[in-house]
């Protein structure tokens, strides 16, 4: 599960909760806990995150909703990239950057 920042961004707050909410109702698997990146540029701030997915039969479902939760953000992006790696389990790693524009 994401943590809450530290510095109230209630930008940041809403976007974790969101992430949060999916990872619970959808039940995935989430090993550790994570901060959101938040980074503030003059004409935008930008907010970084990941997610990896274990399950490859929740994935669909999971990204469907994850995209329509964050529809609300103009600027964004999501990639998914599959991983194997000899330290972990095989699985999909889901990044995401929403860029608010000041």
């Amino acid at each position: 599960m994401y943590k809450k920042n530290v510095n109230n961004d209630l930008e940041a707050n809403d976007i974790i909760e969101i992430i949060n909410k999916l990872l619970k109702k959808d039940e995935i698997l989430h090993e550790t806990d994570e901060k959101l990146t938040i980074l503030n540029l003059s004409d935008r701030t930008s907010y970084l995150g990941s997610i990896n997915v274990y399950d490859e039969n929740k994935l669909p479902k999971f990204e469907k909703e994850l995209k329509k939760m964050l529809s609300k953000y103009e600027n964004k992006s999501i990639r998914l990239q599959n991983v194997v790696s000899c330290c972990q389990a095989p699985h999909t790693n889901i990044s995401f950057k929403i860029d608010i524009l000041k």
